[in-house]
């Protein structure tokens, strides 16, 4: 039986509404990932809106808090790292517990220039990177942080953290940072090629092996073309070697310097070539449509965004499947 790949949408614990799960099994998802704020993510409610998601019949295969796991004090090793760790993998030992397989690691940060309309984006506002601007600007914080400095504080978390990972039957994905370029606000980017991937995966192998997995965002290896490398390899190495946890499936105008992100059909990149590659190699974990526009008032908003990218991907995954029967 072929293996099927499990399209997925965010559910936000503050949202967990019971229209807003209608809407997702409207669609004909049965899979979501749950991102948890601060004031849920506790014992309790953890697991009770995890409860709520999965009597709505929806699985969830990924989940976290994204204020903890990029906070900068564990990015940074700054003094209060240990705490932050701590608070971390307490949620992670909640959700393993929970029966939830991927969760999150790393310091992956999302930078831009701002959302613009343009006919890039039919009239919408579109995520848009100027690299040049970027680059001219100050630093974030009161020293240049060095890429040197993010790998030992990574490899000082994944010490600590995929033990933890282990002991309640997690995964951890990692995503790489969004634009992919070296350094910029004074700031470097710990993954911002496959190479990097790669090391990362050698470093936590050699403390806990297959623990640590990718979250493959499609969008991010395009944005950063040939310097992060080929796409359509890459995506087989890693998925054959099963370290993929989730695809992020979005297309960009172009590779960097500059870039708008756009709908998966208007792109630079032939989407449909992914979804093959992800059929051909049997991938069954979760896909994702990632970023969306900023529409305009009274034209659907984020719920009909999502619905559009959600049923163009699904249309792409039929195709692929169709042809390999």
């Amino acid at each position: 039986m072929q293996a099927l790949m499990k399209p997925q949408l965010c559910v936000r614990s503050e949202n967990a509404t019971d229209e807003y799960l209608q809407y997702l099994r409207q669609m004909g998802l049965s899979h979501c990932f749950v991102m948890f704020h601060n004031d849920h993510s506790n014992y309790e409610d953890v697991n009770r809106i995890l409860d709520k998601v999965r009597g709505a019949g929806l699985t969830v295969d990924d989940a976290g808090n994204g204020f903890l796991y990029k906070h900068m004090s564990i990015h940074l090793g700054l003094k209060d790292r240990d705490t932050w760790i701590d608070k971390y993998n307490d949620l992670n030992r909640i959700l393993g517990k929970a029966g939830v397989p991927v969760g999150y690691i790393g310091n992956s940060r999302v930078s831009h220039t701002g959302y613009f309309a343009s006919d890039l984006t039919h009239g919408a506002k579109g995520r848009t990177v100027d690299m040049d601007e970027i680059l001219r600007r100050p630093p974030l914080y009161d020293h240049v942080v060095e890429e040197e400095e993010l790998w030992d504080a990574f490899h000082y978390l994944l010490e600590r953290a995929l033990p933890i990972a282990k002991e309640v039957g997690m995964k951890l994905s990692l995503h790489p940072s969004d634009p992919p370029y070296p350094m910029y606000e004074g700031y470097a980017s710990l993954i911002h090629n496959s190479d990097c991937y790669r090391k990362a995966l050698k470093m936590a192998d050699a403390i806990e092996p297959g623990i640590l997995g990718i979250k493959f965002c499609c969008g991010c290896w395009l944005e950063g073309g040939k310097n992060f490398g080929d796409i359509l390899s890459d995506l087989r190495e890693f998925v054959r070697a099963k370290r993929v946890l989730t695809v992020h499936f979005r297309n960009v105008s172009c590779p960097l310097p500059h870039f708008t992100e756009v709908l998966a059909e208007d792109g630079y990149f032939d989407m449909m070539s992914i979804m093959r590659v992800l059929v051909q190699e049997g991938y069954d974990q979760a896909i994702y449509p990632d970023h969306i526009f900023e529409t305009a008032p009274g034209t659907g908003g984020d719920l009909a965004q999502f619905a559009y990218a959600i049923g163009y991907m699904k249309g792409l995954m039929d195709a692929a499947y169709n042809e390999i029967k």
